[in-house]
């Protein structure tokens, strides 16, 4: 069997142009190996004459696409593998990669150690065993990905099987076709309709009696979970050739001579022959049942997507509540030592600010998907196998119903002019020389918003949170607080500013302005970083103030990695800097209207 190396053969360099799909075939491959260390090498002949393998010396998983995608397949007609539905659409490649992860899982004996352990035959006995008895683990573990692998169960042991048959000179080759596919029923990866007629062939060649005892082997090598100790497997694999070599003298072979290749021939052709046929009949049931499987898993997530978001709507009206019941009275700081220190008038030039940060916000564009799902008789679209069927049997009965077999989605970008906006403000005593900034900012991005007719709100945190606006008022002052603050409670801050707007299930473009350093504890880092992918996956454009200079501009820098976060990294006087924070405000908007239009 190719599809695991024994050698430390390193493999060639991926070419540029297979790189992105090399990195998600190396991400999928990681996850479902619950490892973090191997690498993939993928391209045009990858992995040599088989569509996958994995060569666990150096960690690597090798995936040749022209057999596992298609010959002459591009990169850019693979779509995004980290997607699911975009591994339903090659179910068959999707199958080899997890055969692969399988193998890095679930293979850790010393392959090397077992090849002097065992005899020549002996080892190829244990290699082919070895194949099922990880998909056994992994239909157990990973139920979702069965489909994967009756999908591509048969055409990788065809293609094994046709670039080997001139070696099959014996029972063993016969054998090792049982290894390989009854096996799979025992598994869990086949189906046993699906070998019907190979198992017939098989049986007939090898006797019912051979076959059981061939059967009760791959059945125990399957129910050893543990490979860390490898002998069970080694005696079960001396076991296996045991059987083939009584079988031998029964009938006055010498197993390791060839035999008849005219007879072992002709058996394989029928073997290739029935599995040709198998082929055709699973591509039809897998077609549909991974078109149903895959609306399973849609409803299943989107039923998951809205329990928690429940929850989580619950939970943060609930902290939202406690925050901005106390509004009313300016100077309300909760827990929080912070004081309300200065309470002054908007001046000429701050109010002119506010008016040209208003502008750039009104002329931020945000677009939202509105999706339909579109079904025709002609492409382009994915192919409803279930559909061509039906059409075949209309037509016998004579019948004018014609069923649509190409069904695609298209998505229409529509304006919604309404805006939230949500404001956090730090109050921590590293963040003390930026108050009076802070300060203009949180009045002017309330004045802009109220201008434009957005709902707005606005809290202060440091070790509490407190409320400074409340969706509906309008701040109509400039309040300066103190920043004594010994820590920050950015999680409870967000908390109560998407409780109070919902920011992040909310409609329309949705605004997050975060005025603070990003010098957070370890557990704050982590939420606030939680925070952030939670608003480029839900929508939510974040404008982030540090108001500081470098060298401290390194935690605001590494916090926003990695996100749609626009970071206005050099601004001290927010009226000075009125169009900065207004183009970067209306950018972040765009930004992540354009991630979502994508």
């Amino acid at each position: 069997m190719g599809h695991i190396k024994v050698s430390a053969t390193r493999a060639e360099q991926t070419p540029a142009e297979w790189l992105p799909v090399g990195a998600q075939i190396g991400s999928l491959v990681n996850t479902w190996a619950g490892r973090s260390d191997i690498v993939a090498y993928v391209g045009p002949g990858a992995g040599g004459p088989t569509p996958a393998c994995f060569n666990p010396a150096l960690s690597e998983v090798e995936v040749n696409v022209d057999l596992s995608f298609g010959k002459g397949i591009s990169p850019s007609s693979i779509g995004d593998l980290l997607d699911r539905d975009s591994l339903f659409n090659w179910p068959k490649a999707a199958g080899a990669i997890f055969h692969e992860a399988l193998h890095a899982r679930y293979s850790k004996m010393d392959l090397s150690m077992a090849s002097k352990e065992l005899t020549p035959s002996e080892f190829n006995a244990f290699m082919s065993l070895e194949e099922t008895r990880i998909e056994r683990l992994g239909v157990t573990n990973f139920p979702m990905n069965r489909i994967f692998l009756r999908s591509c169960a048969l055409d990788l042991v065809l293609h094994d099987i046709n670039e080997n048959i001139e070696k099959a000179d014996n029972i063993r080759s016969i054998a090792t076709i049982a290894a390989l596919l009854s096996a799979r029923v025992d598994a869990g990866s086949l189906d046993a309709d699906d070998v019907v007629g190979i198992n017939t062939v098989v049986i007939d060649f090898l006797g019912a009696d051979t076959f059981e005892k061939l059967q009760s082997v791959w059945r125990r090598f399957q129910g050893i979970e543990n490979a860390l100790n490898p002998l069970p497997l080694y005696n079960l694999a001396r076991e296996w050739d045991k059987i083939l070599r009584d079988l031998a003298n029964e009938r006055g072979e010498e197993l390791d001579k060839p035999t008849d290749m005219q007879i072992i021939q002709a058996v394989i052709s029928d073997i290739i022959k029935e599995i040709e046929d198998a082929i055709d009949m699973i591509a039809i049931a897998v077609a549909d049942d991974a078109q149903d499987q895959q609306q399973s898993e849609e409803w299943k997530q989107e039923v998951e997507v809205r329990s928690k978001a429940a929850r989580q709507d619950r939970e943060h009206k609930k902290i939202a509540e406690e925050i901005f019941k106390n509004t009313s009275e300016a100077g309300n700081t909760n827990g929080s030592n912070s004081r309300l220190e200065k309470i002054r008038k908007p001046e000429a030039n701050e109010r002119a600010a506010a008016v040209k940060i208003a502008q750039m916000l009104e002329k931020a564009k945000y677009r939202e998907r509105d999706e339909h799902e579109i079904q025709s008789i002609l492409p382009p679209g994915r192919l409803r196998t279930r559909a061509i069927v039906q059409n075949a049997a209309y037509k016998a009965q004579g019948s004018m119903q014609v069923a649509n077999p190409w069904r695609r989605t298209v998505r229409k970008h529509t304006d919604d002019p309404t805006l939230s906006i949500g404001v956090m403000v730090d109050i921590s005593g590293s963040m003390g020389s930026a108050m009076n900034p802070m300060a203009v900012t949180a009045w002017a991005m309330s004045e802009a918003a109220r201008r434009v007719q957005a709902r707005a709100a606005m809290v202060y945190f440091g070790q509490d949170v407190f409320p400074t606006l409340k969706p509906g008022q309008h701040l109509d002052q400039i309040n300066v607080y103190t920043a004594p603050d010994s820590t920050e409670k950015f999680d409870k801050a967000f908390k109560a500013l998407d409780g109070s707007l919902n920011l992040l299930y909310g409609n329309g473009a949705r605004l997050l302005v975060v005025v603070s350093d990003a010098r957070y504890t370890s557990v704050e880092t982590e939420r606030a970083k939680y925070w952030l992918k939670e608003c480029d996956d839900k929508g939510v454009a974040v404008l982030w103030l540090p108001f500081c200079r470098s060298p401290y501009l390194h935690d605001a820098m590494e916090l926003t990695r990695g996100t749609n976060t626009v970071l206005l990294s050099d601004v001290m006087d927010p009226a000075d800097a009125a169009i900065r924070i207004g183009t970067a405000a209306a950018n972040a908007l765009t930004k992540i209207g354009s991630k979502n239009a994508a």
